[in-house]
């Protein structure tokens, strides 16, 4: 994982910085608190062993840079709410990489190791979302947050399907899970944490699985052995796509009972299209782990010194929460 022995106080800074921002009382401090988060996230993108991580780093950095520059700006020249809370709005959506406004997010997730991606995908999305969260109080913002959720739909699932990265897939995966946080995001309603939360869990458990396999591209899934470790993996994108019986499908579950009993019942069949889209690429990682024929002693090797206690655990995180909701 991170090795670097600063690494550590980076990541307290960066948790740290979440919870200032959470409970800031004002927009000034929650910007200062956006700030010390991005500074301390800069530093542990960068790894000498990966030639490609400065130039992601310099992408990231930019892009955060100019939505704190919007926000100072909307802050400083708007003198209508609603378009300052439009205009802040915006720029919390760009901070998130929810599309239209995710096109550095992919360029920037193929140049990061994969636990500085799992923070990219997890962590680095809680800042804006609270604040979103909170800001939502206009109509334009409104609008503005529907007309996200739709695209994150549409291009999440789309753009998937021609990727052979790895992290672009499960970027691209992550701007559609983005389309039902920010659909349950606009019923006022917590669930959004709940389904981040679950989205969160996942991420982190396949990602791990992925470190130790060292497994990058499909073309690496394809010299995979085909062992119980591939059988992880596959659950774990199952369970990624939502399909039963794994735990990704209780949060899509509690996210249509919820938009079902208010005015966003418009967006389930976006939600729902945009998901069985999804499930093309999932599947397509799937034949590619299990169903494909593949040798390779190096991958064999690095296979045989994986805990399988770790495996275990994964496995069990990704079926039991829904078998016990089943059974009680």
């Amino acid at each position: 994982m991170i090795t670097h022995p600063a690494s550590i106080l980076f990541f307290m800074t960066l948790a740290a910085s979440i919870l200032y921002t959470i409970s800031a009382e004002s927009w000034f401090m929650a910007w200062i608190g956006l700030e010390v988060n991005l500074l301390s996230f800069i530093p542990m993108f960068i790894n000498k062993k990966n030639k490609y991580s400065a130039e992601s780093a310099l992408k990231y950095f930019l892009i955060q840079a100019l939505a704190s520059m919007l926000i100072i700006t909307s802050a400083c020249w708007l003198s209508s709410y609603s378009y300052f809370n439009l205009l802040v709005t915006m720029s919390l959506l760009l901070k998130s990489g929810a599309a239209p406004s995710h096109q550095w997010l992919p360029a920037v997730a193929e140049g990061a190791t994969w636990p500085i991606f799992s923070i990219l995908m997890t962590l680095q999305k809680v800042n804006p979302l609270v604040l979103i969260f909170f800001t939502l109080k206009t109509n334009m913002s409104y609008y503005a947050i529907s007309l996200y959720a739709l695209a994150s739909a549409i291009i999440g699932s789309l753009a998937g399907l021609s990727q052979n990265s790895l992290r672009k897939i499960f970027t691209y995966s992550s701007i559609a899970h983005m389309s039902w946080i920010l659909s349950t995001l606009l019923c006022t309603s917590w669930l959004w944490f709940i389904y981040f939360l679950i989205y969160t869990l996942i991420i982190i458990s396949l990602v791990s699985i992925l470190e130790l396999a060292q497994v990058s591209t499909l073309n690496h899934l394809l010299t995979l052995d085909k062992s119980y470790l591939s059988l992880i993996i596959s659950a774990s994108i199952l369970s990624l796509g939502g399909l039963p019986p794994f735990t990704g499908v209780l949060p899509k579950l509690m996210a249509i009972q919820l938009l079902a009993g208010t005015d966003q019942v418009f967006m389930i069949l976006p939600l729902l299209t945009g998901t069985f889209v999804s499930l093309f690429f999932y599947t397509r990682l799937l034949l590619t782990n299990l169903m494909l024929t593949g040798h390779s002693m190096i991958t064999l090797h690095k296979t045989s010194k994986i805990n399988f206690t770790l495996l275990n655990v994964n496995l069990a995180g990704l079926l039991v929460p829904t078998l016990v909701m089943v059974f009680l």
